[in-house]
């Protein structure tokens, strides 16, 4: 067994060695009596301000001894050519605090702390560190964690450590199910005196035919999908938006037959959650709500989620998750640039810095968003192919969870979406390569 010797105890500590020693598959024990920890014979982390003996010695930094959240100029620097967070010199045994870095990057401490949001009330990608400092691209915690992992080899070579391999999840929002299909009379009425008197002839030509069932809904792409994730044993969530309507909320309203046959479909061959409203960030009855009737109509008890517009605030909107009972979100990623928010690409438990404690909550970092490269980066589908074969290739590196988000109407190959359906199954293909190298 591990010792690690803390002089004084630390909720933040506590929660940062069990997801570091966790992920390496290290059983270890915390001691803050110094006589106790010099005479055991054992491997050993003397986690404090001075080196003891002949122990593996990370000097500590302040932050995970404070029980507020305080605005501070947080150091970084290069060392083993890449960016580390606290560094320092001396005897320290890796030359940065490893457990300060990882705990600011995967609490999203700064996430905390006053911020000009952007209009949809979200931090900004620009204003991280990370991205001001050019790691936003590089699952850093995880890169610090296995340095860590060679430098305690090399100390304690009897000590056993568990090594991890390259997973993904493909997810899917499903804002809107159908382009033309699932409404009210009423609606494709005045959908169709739209296309007329905007001289959108080949929308309406396109909207009577599908509705008079000559041909397919041009965003129904669900068995394509089917096909694609049955037979490569792909692990596959898809978000249903179950909102009341408003201005951001799309949604086919959830009452209609269309929308619980839809769901009844994709529950037969993916794993199904919640993709919580606009306002549901700061509406928390919003989210039980919302995942109620998507319970209603699966007749399956749904513990998945992930905000719409990727919208959330700390610690609140995750702590209405919980009340809810949702027990995963997909939610950490930004829609503006894709990368690492967290600085990691694997699960981790959220840790509420404003009431200083680990909850239930396992959060799955996203990689990356087919609407940031749509929408935010306005890229050429050759351009965020490339950008997307450098994440996926970035999380392989790590061993990580590779996680992307896309949306039904993407993958449509409609006129305003074309030649992204290729560079979505190019992603798959190299998925699947990565998948075989296991």
């Amino acid at each position: 067994m591990l010792l690690i010797y803390l002089p004084a105890g630390s909720s933040r500590c506590d929660y940062i060695f069990e997801l570091i020693f966790n992920q390496l598959g290290v059983v270890y024990k915390v001691t803050n009596d110094a006589t106790i920890f010099g005479t055991y014979p054992g491997e050993k982390i003397n986690y404090s301000s001075a080196r003891l003996n002949n122990e593996f010695f990370i000097e500590s930094a302040p932050l995970l001894f404070e029980h507020s959240i305080l605005k501070a100029d947080i150091r970084v620097e290069e060392k083993y050519q890449m960016k580390v967070l606290f560094p320092n010199t001396g005897s320290c045994d890796i030359g940065f605090d490893i457990f300060a870095s990882a705990f600011f990057m995967i609490s999203r401490y700064e996430e905390y702390l006053p911020f000009i949001p952007d209009i949809h009330g979200r931090f900004n990608a620009a204003d991280t560190l990370a991205y001001k400092n050019n790691f936003l691209h590089i699952p850093v915690v995880d890169l610090w964690i296995g340095i860590f992992k060679n430098k305690l080899q090399e100390k304690f070579p009897g000590l056993k450590l568990l090594n991890t391999r390259f997973e993904a999840i493909v997810t899917y929002d499903v804002d809107i199910a159908f382009k033309f299909r699932g409404r009210s009379l009423m609606k494709i009425t005045g959908a169709a005196i739209k296309d007329l008197l905007n001289f959108n002839l080949k929308n309406f030509v396109a909207r009577i035919q599908t509705l008079n069932k000559k041909r397919e809904d041009p965003w129904d792409v669900y068995e394509y999908l089917e096909q694609m994730i049955v037979e490569n044993n792909l692990d596959s969530i898809f978000f249903f938006l179950l909102s009341d309507p408003s201005i951001n909320d799309r949604n086919l309203n959830y009452k209609m037959p269309i929308v619980k046959e839809l769901i009844d479909k994709v529950k037969t061959f993916s794993k199904i959650g919640i993709h919580p409203s606009y306002k549901s960030s700061s509406l928390p009855n919003k989210i039980s709500e919302e995942k109620e009737r998507l319970e209603k109509l699966s007749g399956e008890i749904i513990n998945k989620s992930r905000q719409h517009y990727l919208k959330f605030i700390l610690p609140a909107t995750y702590n209405s998750l919980i009340k809810a009972g949702l027990k995963e979100d997909y939610s950490m990623g930004f829609p503006g640039l894709p990368g690492f928010r967290a600085g990691t690409c694997k699960p981790f438990y959220f840790y509420d810095l404003k009431n200083e404690k680990r909850t239930s909550l396992k959060i799955f970092p996203v990689t990356l968003m087919d609407g940031t490269f749509i929408d935010y980066k306005k890229s050429e589908p050759a351009e965020a192919l490339k950008e997307i074969l450098y994440l996926v290739q970035a999380v392989k590196n790590v061993d990580g969870l590779f996680i992307s988000i896309w949306h039904n109407h993407t993958v449509s190959e409609t006129s305003e979406f074309k030649s992204w359906r290729s560079v979505h199954d190019s992603m798959i293909h190299l998925i699947l390569k990565n998948l075989k190298e296991k």
